[in-house]
């Protein structure tokens, strides 16, 4: 097979996705922006196309929603699967890797796999020069779908692949089982990476150290999260809260909190919520019921010009996360974090996952322990009634960020990743 790296551009890769495009994972897309300014070949191949909503600048820079190459699902039908199958070998037939098409047909050394035309079709993206001899597959499910293919013989073992776990495919509830379902992935990948201390410590409850695990948060633009010129004029305290609707992000807790605030006479103080999701008419009710219609206010999914412009004109970012009842599953970065502190807002988030790693305490924020409301309140004050701290912190944070977050540092980093993986 045409797969060995030593006849391979160096500075290439492709990455392997479940979805794409996705407003929640937009990291992946900076962190190819960014391999792409260093000049690195980058090929994007995705599960799963989806629609957005909401279309988020960083898709465009390079036209990846243009350059995408998306998976071809076999048909149900065994008739059809059996015409789609002859379709695409008509229409790759010149660029077809005759030795990878055949190994996945081989139904005496992989049986029924390869008979139904599995094997085939999960090949697909591999049966026709494949100039990459690095695979970056960002979540375990992904990432063990590209390591199973190396163990059929389909991908060279000069291949590398590189796989990020990003916490929602190490949930806690369910890690017993991983060591079964991620069994390719944790026998073939080169080298993990994980966002954040938290995240690698429960990816060691599933593997044993014998592959190489880097912390490798998700980065932001520092430059495009930048505050601006204020013009507020109001003597309104507004804190922002942005993320989805659900329990795990805890929104219901920071209307608590705005709740709390009032009672103890900081009326002044509002909350903008931006997100979706399925907490959205439960949270409404609960604004309602507290008469804070006034002081809490919905804006939905937004674009991140739009997030940039709400930051902007905020006081404060909170982020009152809790552990999820039923999963044990917590944020494991939350970069949305990062991105508050990059426009100079402290942070006040709770001392669940990974939350805690992404800022300095009492010096860019707050850590409040989990559910809090008395605590997440005195950290409000503190902020209301010394502006000074507020402004100190705010500064503190941006820096903090643009040190250690920034996608030009962070690339660097993921690159000597590669490089290392390469010589191996």
């Amino acid at each position: 097979m045409n797969q060995d790296h030593r006849y391979m551009p160096k500075k290439c890769v492709a990455f392997v996705v479940g979805y794409f495009p996705t407003v929640s994972e937009t990291f992946i897309v900076n962190q190819i922006n960014s391999l792409m300014d260093a000049g690195w070949k980058v090929q994007l191949f995705a599960y799963n196309q989806t629609d957005l909503s909401v279309e988020h600048e960083s898709f465009n820079r390079y036209n990846l929603l243009g350059d995408v190459t998306y998976f071809i699902k076999p048909p149900i039908s065994k008739f059809e699967r059996f015409i789609t199958f002859l379709r695409w070998t008509r229409t790759h037939y010149k660029r077809i890797n005759w030795s990878s098409y055949f190994q996945s047909l081989n139904v005496f050394k992989f049986g029924k796999v390869a008979f139904s035309l599995k094997l085939f079709y999960e090949s697909q993206w591999f049966l026709t020069p494949f100039d990459f001899h690095i695979i970056h597959t960002h979540f375990g499910m992904n990432g063990n779908r590209i390591a199973y293919l190396k163990s059929k013989g389909i991908l060279s073992e000069n291949i590398r692949i590189v796989n990020s776990f990003h916490g929602y495919d190490l949930a806690p509830d369910r890690l017993p089982s991983y060591k079964k379902e991620y069994k390719y992935l944790f026998d073939s990948a080169a080298a993990f990476t994980v966002n954040t201390p938290y995240l690698e410590g429960l990816l060691k409850k599933v593997t044993t150290p014998q592959k190489p695990c880097y912390i490798l948060p998700v980065g932001l633009d520092t430059e495009f999260f930048k505050r601006g010129e204020s013009k507020r004029s109001d003597n309104f305290f507004d804190l922002v809260f942005c993320g989805k609707l659900i329990a795990l992000k805890g929104p219901d807790l920071a209307i608590e909190l705005v709740q709390k605030l009032h009672e103890s006479g900081f009326v002044q103080t509002r909350l903008h919520i931006i997100g979706d999701g399925k907490l959205r008419d439960s949270l409404e009710q609960q604004v309602q019921r507290c008469q804070l219609d006034q002081a809490v206010f919905f804006y939905g999914a937004l674009s991140q010009t739009e997030i940039k412009l709400r930051f902007e004109s905020a006081d404060a970012f909170v982020l009152p996360g809790r552990y999820d009842a039923d999963t044990g599953r917590a944020e494991t970065q939350g970069l949305v974090i990062q991105e508050a502190q990059a426009m100079e807002l402290p942070v006040i988030v709770s001392d669940v996952g990974g939350m805690p790693y992404g800022l300095i305490p009492n010096k860019t924020g707050f850590v409040i322990k989990e559910g809090a409301i008395d605590g997440f309140a005195e950290a409000v004050q503190k902020l209301l009634l010394s502006p000074e701290l507020k402004n100190q912190m705010g500064k503190a944070g941006r820096n903090f960020v643009k040190n250690n977050y920034d996608n030009k540092i962070l690339v660097k980093n993921l690159i000597d990743i590669y490089q290392y993986v390469s010589l191996e």
